[in-house]
């Protein structure tokens, strides 16, 4: 986080005298911000009689030692600035010329303080075009208000992040050949069901075996990280084959079921293999997964994504065969962390992470709706009923979600509508609506006592976000 550029802030509150309740609010408003170092002109605090209220309120605004006026609305607060009366509306005089004169201006801050009895913002007409701080919300009220604090201590809320790299897809050129494409879209056309199947199941039964005998002949010794990353990107055929045979999985009856089967079986049969070559298959595998929940979701295929996320996997191993989750598809390569760091000379909270994002087929689904899938896995760990595994899977690509991982965030809210909390109940394997929301209170009740661990970096400030961050259980289905 930056460091305050304002050592000693010193705010006017401009407000309307309204009910004594309100006054009250606003009194308490000041006091905490004095606790928190910021020192108010209040007219409370600083008039007393026989004072010139006018002058008192020109010196305020021009005063240079201030270093915002902060402007709190309210119905009371809008009208008396828009009719010029009383001493909102002398004070509205003396700011307007300030606000309307100068292109840019950083000293007089909106701040929505109360609501009107529907919701309706009061805001008065030479103030419109200003952003404001919402104070108005208690939910919201302590974010919001921290928010505001830092800004009055010069503290840039949104930092824009560092420059990045140019993406290499923009670059990029088409690796599925045309022939293939044309092989694949059979799969659209009115064979029988039987055939159909067959032929689909034909397709990943290629995939998986160009996955199985990837670089076969070839061995990677010692660990040189950049012939690792170049072995990795070599995958990229692969994957893309399996993302253009992904586009025809809605025309095979439970296609999803046999895409399971395949990175199921791929799995078994790569993890008995040693060597830097099985962590890049493997590593191969998390992708494909990860790729295959977001299509899953971009087509909302709500099916799809309950049997993908809720089906009994079973691992080969040496010990044997073991029931399992989905968390099978998992696999932290520290190699391809470290490879791609040292590319980049970076400290990337995980090298796989980025190489995934830099290099995403846009053509299968956006980079948001990658992130979002590895989220849904996360939170299916967290709130799923069929997931019986004693850790959780880790979204990785979790921290290139954009600001509050906009479409978890989005996700979540929606959960207000009881269609929608329908639909998702079906993704996370509950046949009613209120065995999810259940769950989510369940784990909202343990975080609240300390006994849910959150998933993060170790040096991240934002943790891995779950439902219940973005909404609360006695929220959920209160809407039609």
């Amino acid at each position: 986080m930056s460091k305050p550029t304002i050592e000693q802030p010193k705010v006017f509150i401009s407000y309307a005298w309204s009910s004594d309740e309100y006054q009250a609010k606003v009194l308490s408003f000041a006091t905490d911000l004095v606790s928190d170092g910021i020192d108010v002109q209040l007219d409370k605090w600083s008039l007393k009689e026989g004072n010139d209220t006018y002058a008192f309120m020109e010196q305020s605004v021009a005063d240079v030692s201030i270093t915002n006026v902060l402007l709190l609305l309210d119905a009371q607060y809008e009208m008396k600035a828009n009719s010029r009366s009383g001493g909102v509306g002398t004070e509205t005089q003396i700011i307007s010329p300030e606000i309307y004169n100068k292109v840019k201006q950083e000293k007089f801050i909106p701040v929505l303080f109360e609501r009107g009895a529907n919701g309706e913002v009061h805001k008065p007409a030479y103030l419109k075009g200003l952003l404001h701080f919402d104070l108005s919300i208690s939910e919201q009220y302590d974010d919001e208000y921290q928010r505001l604090v830092k800004r009055l201590y010069g503290i840039e809320i949104y930092q824009k992040p560092e420059l990045g790299k140019r993406p290499s897809w923009i670059d990029a050129t088409p690796v599925v050949s045309t022939k293939t494409r044309s092989t694949y879209s059979v799969l659209k056309t009115n064979l029988p069901d039987r055939a159909q199947i067959e032929q689909f199941i034909s397709f990943l039964s290629q995939i998986k075996e160009k996955i199985i005998r990837f670089m076969r002949d070839e061995s990677l010794s010692g660990v040189d990280f950049d012939k690792y990353i170049s072995a990795y990107a070599n995958t990229r055929t692969i994957r893309d084959e399996f993302l253009q045979l992904m586009k025809y999985v809605s025309y095979i009856k439970n296609g999803e079921h046999y895409v399971c089967n395949m990175l199921e079986e791929t799995r078994n049969i790569v993890n008995r293999e040693n060597g830097l070559l099985n962590e890049i298959k493997l590593t191969l595998l998390h992708e494909l997964f990860i790729y295959s929940i977001a299509i899953y979701y971009k087509n909302q295929n709500y099916d799809g994504l309950a049997y993908t996320l809720g089906k009994t996997y079973f691992t080969d191993d040496y010990s044997g065969n073991h029931a399992n989750n989905f968390n099978i598809f998992y696999f932290n390569n520290q190699n391809m962390n470290n490879a791609v760091s040292k590319r980049d000379n970076k400290n990337y909270y995980s090298g796989t992470a980025q190489f995934w994002i830099e290099n995403i087929d846009t053509e299968a689904c956006s980079k948001n709706e990658f992130v979002f899938a590895d989220l849904l896995c996360f939170n299916y760990a967290v709130l799923g009923k069929d997931y019986h595994h004693d850790w959780y899977w880790f979204p990785i690509t979790y921290v290139y979600g954009g600001h509050e991982n906009a479409m978890m965030r989005t996700f979540a809210i929606k959960l207000k509508s009881l269609e929608y909390l329908s639909k998702a109940s079906q993704i996370f394997g509950y046949n009613e609506v209120q065995a999810l929301s259940t769950k989510i209170a369940e784990i909202e009740e343990k975080n609240k006592t300390g006994k849910l661990l959150e998933y993060r970096y170790g040096n991240a400030f934002e943790s891995a976000p779950i439902l219940y961050y973005y909404i609360k259980s006695t929220d959920l289905g209160t809407l039609k």
